[in-house]
């Protein structure tokens, strides 16, 4: 009598098992990953500063990079439609050479160049203007959209985030990492975009030059490499 072959066991079960492999090995990885440094929680914002709830009505500041025009009432030879901010924030003026521009609004600007020029001009009149904004952000790690993007001054976290058209499925929420360099040293601070968004934490603000890196998470990661799906349809698979 010929033995009947076993009866292959049902895919559920299969996936169970499956299940408890992946999650196994996810929770090995989880174990093995290495613990930031950087500051987080309450302390993060010693290192990089929220947004006020209530900002007072700035202008924009002037940086490195930035393009300006200059106009010089009267005066066309020292007018320009296009001046650019050095990477040491100094921009170069007619008859007076090197002037810092980094730091001042165009105002500010403006009236210390009135000021400045008052020693060859009877009661000059200097308008400057941003033509274009050199300041940048960089977002890098589990995003959609990892690059380097042009700011107005200051942005926050939740803008550069979106800039970048927000971390993937595969992010770690909670690993938003934000690196600054302060008086030479470079320092860093670690962020829950989760308690950001829901308004428990407040909003850090990004200053040019900032980099933004979201981690990822590794049990995501094999969630989506084992059932090739996104972890939000793994019940949908099973």
């Amino acid at each position: 009598m010929s033995r009947r072959p076993p009866a292959s066991q049902p895919l559920t079960h299969r996936s169970a098992r499956n299940t408890g492999f992946v999650l196994a090995a996810c929770a090995s990885l989880a174990a093995c990953g290495v613990q930031s440094p950087l500051p987080m929680g309450a302390q993060a914002y010693s290192v990089i500063p929220a947004a006020s709830p209530s900002p007072a009505a700035a202008g924009y500041v002037l940086g490195a990079n930035d393009t300006i025009s200059l106009r010089v009432f009267n005066e066309p030879e020292l007018s320009y439609e296009s001046l650019q901010v050095d990477p040491a924030g100094n921009v170069s003026i007619p008859l007076l050479g090197a002037v810092r521009a980094e730091g001042r609004s165009p105002e500010e600007l403006s009236r210390y160049l009135e000021s400045a020029l008052t020693r060859y001009i009877h009661r000059p009149q200097v308008a400057i203007a941003l033509v274009e904004s050199g300041q940048t952000v960089t977002v890098e790690g589990a995003v959609n959209k990892p690059g380097v993007f042009p700011i107005r001054g200051t942005s926050t976290l939740i803008e550069a985030l979106a800039l970048a058209e927000s971390p993937t499925h595969i992010a770690a929420n909670d690993q938003i990492f934000v690196f600054r360099t302060i008086h030479g040293r470079r320092a860093g601070a670690r962020f829950d975009i989760r308690r950001i968004r829901a308004g428990i934490d407040p909003n850090p603000v990004l200053l040019p030059g900032d980099e933004v890196v979201v981690g990822f998470s590794a049990l995501k990661q094999a969630w989506r490499e084992y059932f090739g799906a996104p972890v939000f349809n793994l019940f949908r698979i099973l």
